[in-house]
C-alpha cells in the first residue's frame, strides 16, 4: 500500500508499506507543488495494476496529479484523453487546501469530485479505454461550504457523493448509473437538516447493504452523528442517531470507518485528549440506540495526535487493518491490526 502527504513547505512525500512493516523510507514524491501554509487535499485511485493515479490542488486552484501506467510515477501524457482537463487555474477552491475525492468505478475507471470556487462540485470521469472525459459539475454552485470535506461510495453501478453545506446540513447526490454515456447533475440527497455539521468538522459514509448507506460527521457538540438513507423508488428517507456523547471529539478533526462482519463497522476519531480513539457499531441496534452507549476504546493515549482532518482506516488484506494518522510532533504515524 502507498501513501501520501504534504509537507509543512508544500512539497508531497511518499511511503510504501509493506505487510507486517511498519518502518518505510519515505521519498519526495513532488516538490513545492501544494497550497502554501495549509497544505492542500490530496486523493489517489488505484483502478488496475497498470492505471494509478494521484491528485493534489496547485495554489493556483489547478488540480494536478501524476501516473503510474507500471512503469512508475510520471506526469500525465498530453494527448487526447491523457492530458487532465481540470489541470487549468481556478478550477478548485483552495481555502483551507481544498477538498477533494475519487470514486472507483469498478476496474475500468474512477471520477475525481472536488469543491470548486463557487461551491459546486466539479468532476471529471476517466475510463481506461477512452481516458479522461470533460469537466461538468455534478451538483450546482453553492452546493458545498469552504471547509468541507467530500465522501464518495458506490453500490452496484449507483454512485453518491455527500458534504456539508454553507449553513451545517448534509447534503448529497446520485448517479443511478455511473458508467452511462452521459452523466448531468445528479439527484440531490437531503440528509440532515442546518446546523447539523460543524465547520471543518470530520465527514465520511460506508455501504451497509444494497439498499441502504450510512453517513457519518462530527456536529456543533464536538459529537458524532450517523445517519441511515435507505432507497426507495424515486426517493429516499432515513433516520439519525447519535454515536458519540458530546465534547469526545477535537474539533477539527477527522472521522474514518471501515466495515467488519455483517452489519458491524469500526469508526475512528481523535478525542478531545487528543487520542485516538475507536468504537464498534452494530448497524442493526442503532435504531434502538437513542442514547450513545457504545463501548469506545482508547487506542493511542492523549496527546499523541494532531487536530488534522487526516485520518486513514485501510483493509489491506481480509485479516488485516491499518491506521494512519498525524502524531503529535507532525509526523505520519500508523497502527496495524489483525483481525
Amino acid at each position: 500500500m502507498q501513501v501520501w502527504w504534504g509537507t509543512p513547505e508544500g512539497a508531497i512525500e511518499t511511503a510504501e508499506f509493506p505487510l507486517q512493516r511498519f518502518h518505510p523510507e519515505t521519498a519526495q514524491f513532488a516538490s513545492a507543488s501544494t497550497v502554501p501554509d495549509t497544505g492542500s487535499c490530496l486523493a489517489s485511485v488505484s483502478v488496475n495494476s497498470t492505471n494509478q493515479l494521484v491528485w493534489w490542488i496547485a495554489e493556483t486552484g489547478a488540480i494536478d496529479g501524476q501516473v503510474n501506467s507500471g512503469k512508475g510515477w510520471a506526469s500525465p501524457g498530453t494527448g487526447p484523453g491523457e492530458a487532465y482537463p481540470f489541470n487549468e487555474a481556478s478550477t478548485a477552491l483552495t481555502a483551507n487546501g481544498g477538498s477533494m475525492t475519487s470514486l472507483l468505478l469498478g476496474n475500468n475507471g474512477t471520477i475525481l469530485f472536488w469543491v470548486d470556487p463557487k461551491g459546486a462540485i466539479g468532476c471529471c470521469r476517466w475510463f481506461a479505454s477512452s481516458g479522461w472525459q470533460a469537466v461538468f459539475d455534478a451538483l450546482p454552485p453553492g452546493t458545498a461550504s469552504s471547509t468541507t470535506q467530500l465522501t464518495t461510495l458506490s453500490v452496484g453501478s449507483t454512485a453518491y457523493l455527500f458534504c456539508v453545506s454553507s449553513d451545517g446540513a448534509i447534503v448529497g447526490g446520485s448517479w443511478s448509473d455511473a458508467n452511462s454515456g452521459t452523466l448531468g447533475l445528479m439527484s440531490p440527497i437531503a440528509v440532515a437538516p442546518s446546523k447539523s455539521a460543524a465547520p471543518g468538522g470530520g465527514l465520511t459514509s460506508i455501504s451497509v447493504n444494497a439498499q441502504e448507506i450510512a453517513v457519518l460527521w462530527t456536529t456543533p457538540k464536538n459529537s458524532i452523528d450517523i445517519a441511515f438513507l435507505f432507497e426507495e423508488p424515486y426517493s429516499f428517507r432515513n433516520f439519525q442517531r447519535p454515536l458519540t456523547v458530546s465534547q469526545s471529539v477535537l474539533g477539527g478533526t477527522g472521522i474514518a470507518v471501515y466495515s467488519m462482519e455483517a452489519n458491524q463497522c469500526s469508526v475512528w476519531w481523535i478525542g478531545q485528549s487528543s487520542d485516538l480513539r475507536r468504537t464498534n457499531v452494530d448497524f442493526t441496534k442503532v435504531s434502538s440506540t437513542p442514547t450513545p452507549d457504545w463501548p469506545v476504546f482508547e487506542e493511542v493515549g492523549p496527546d499523541s495526535c494532531k487536530q488534522t482532518l487526516s485520518l486513514l482506516v485501510q483493509k489491506v488484506s481480509g485479516t488485516q487493518v491499518d491506521v494512519f494518522y498525524e502524531n503529535a510532533k507532525g509526523a505520519v504515524a500508523g497502527l496495524s491490526y489483525e483481525s
